[in-house]
């Protein structure tokens, strides 16, 4: 069998090198690669077959492997298709080759990352040999094939990757809630909910599926879920793990205070729960996860703290890239916030963050493709300090003028990074380094 990957990024790096290290003929493609100058570095020197033409590939014995970011309605897809080459995704083929390993996924809309990298941070700090892969911008395969010590591989699975699978299954999954998000890569919610499904409709009996019934889509799920189930609940204490401020319970037992926890807000505490689920199911001891989940800190780029400068703090938020994302975020503190929020259209709305939100935002900045459509849906929630900027640099100079002693100045766009940056990474760190340029004798 002759493997064509499709996309040579983090995903396709990964792939191409542990295809190729595992003996198999391997040959990629990219629409911005033209030459084999132009190649990523990590590639020079790999055995396999750069192709420049799609055209050039006559041969029907390929499956292909494609990045999670190529959407499968594309004319690329399509291409390939044509020729009835079977895609597939970086997930499905992490099954496929290393079906034997423990692989965890986790998906959701919203909290995937931090709960990913609390699952991760407990099996470590419990004696356990673990790491994060996945959508974190990790890429798997390589991490899995030049890993073979590691007991367990937490995967935080998107949308993108899971809608490419067909017999992907892990004996562990979770689902952290479900909201629209991604509309314009999926089409239609019903497409976006469907691919989330994929990461539970393979396993069977023996395997165990982390649900968090506060979410009205996810306790709604019924026949299709072949798998163990396992609930988790901020308000109903009859789940298996569920909250009673301000404690976490595991049964009629007390597992940790949260008050202790260094994330701030009450979906952190919901992501908590999801966590401490997981790594029951994978026998971690109960005090174990408690002392874990006390040295846990923000993920980088998750309400992430920056700064005090003049007595106001500045959060990074740039992985809050849809609406529900930002309203946590919003939630998250009591001070008055100034949000710096827009970037690309993923044809979504804006009017339920901002009518929640309208007592917590003191000032709106906003920049971006969606920046008008945002300034409009805020003015009609009641919001009248908005501000329309042309990039990061003039935000943060604005935020510093109009902001007080006891502010919160936060980054939590509510959009997806595309058109103004290559990836929300890119967007937090320039954040991130404005901030912490600020001259402390300005204002």
């Amino acid at each position: 069998m002759k493997y064509l990957v499709l996309g040579l990024g983090i995903t396709g790096i990964s792939t191409v090198k542990t295809l190729s290290k595992l003996g198999y003929d391997v040959y990629g493609f990219d629409s911005k690669i033209k030459n084999e100058k132009d190649l990523p570095e990590e590639l020079k020197g790999v055995d396999f077959s750069p192709i420049f033409n799609l055209e050039d590939l006559e041969d029907r014995d390929f499956i292909c492997i494609k990045s999670p970011g190529i959407p499968v309605n594309s004319e690329i897809i399509k291409t390939i298709l044509d020729k009835k080459i079977e895609v597939v995704s970086d997930l499905e083929m992490a099954y496929r080759l290393f079906g034997d390993k423990n692989l965890i996924a986790i998906t959701g809309t919203n909290g995937k990352t931090t709960t990913t990298m609390l699952v991760n941070h407990i099996l470590n700090e419990s004696g356990k040999k673990s790491i994060a892969i996945g959508n974190i911008g990790i890429g798997m395969l390589w991490e899995i094939y030049s890993n073979p010590d590691i007991e367990f591989f937490v995967i935080e699975s998107s949308s993108f990757q899971l809608e490419s699978t067909k017999d992907f299954r892990t004996k562990v999954a979770a689902i952290t809630n479900i909201s629209p998000d991604h509309i314009d890569w999926h089409g239609n919610f019903e497409n976006y909910f469907n691919a989330k499904k994929k990461v539970f409709l393979n396993q069977n009996s023996e395997d165990k599926l982390i649900l968090n019934m506060d979410d009205e889509y996810l306790k709604g799920l019924g026949k299709e879920i072949k798998s163990k189930v396992i609930t988790v609940s901020l308000t109903d204490k009859n789940r298996d793990f569920y909250y009673d401020k301000p404690f976490i319970n595991h049964g009629n037992k007390t597992v940790l205070d949260t008050n202790k926890l260094n994330i701030p807000g009450l979906h952190n505490i919901q992501n908590t729960l999801i966590a401490a689920a997981i790594t029951s199911t994978l026998g971690v001891l109960d005090e174990d996860i408690e002392k874990a989940c006390y040295s846990f800190n923000s993920v980088e780029h998750r309400i992430e703290f920056v700064r005090d400068f003049n007595s106001v703090k500045f959060y990074n938020d740039s992985k809050g890239t849809n609406v529900d994302s930002t309203m946590k975020a919003l939630y998250s503190f009591e001070n008055p916030i100034i949000l710096i929020a827009g970037g690309y259209d993923k044809k979504v709305s804006f009017k339920e963050m901002f009518l929640d939100g309208r007592e917590r935002i003191k000032h709106l900045i906003l920049m971006g493709s969606t920046a008008a459509q945002m300034k409009k849906e805020a003015l009609e929630a009641g919001i009248e300090g908005i501000s329309v900027v042309e990039n990061m640099s003039k935000a943060v100079d604005l935020s510093t003028k109009i902001m007080d002693s006891g502010d919160i100045v936060l980054l939590s766009p509510a959009c997806a990074s595309w058109g103004m940056y290559n990836s929300y990474i890119e967007r937090g760190n320039d954040f991130k380094n404005l901030v912490n340029n600020l001259n402390a004798f300005e204002n």
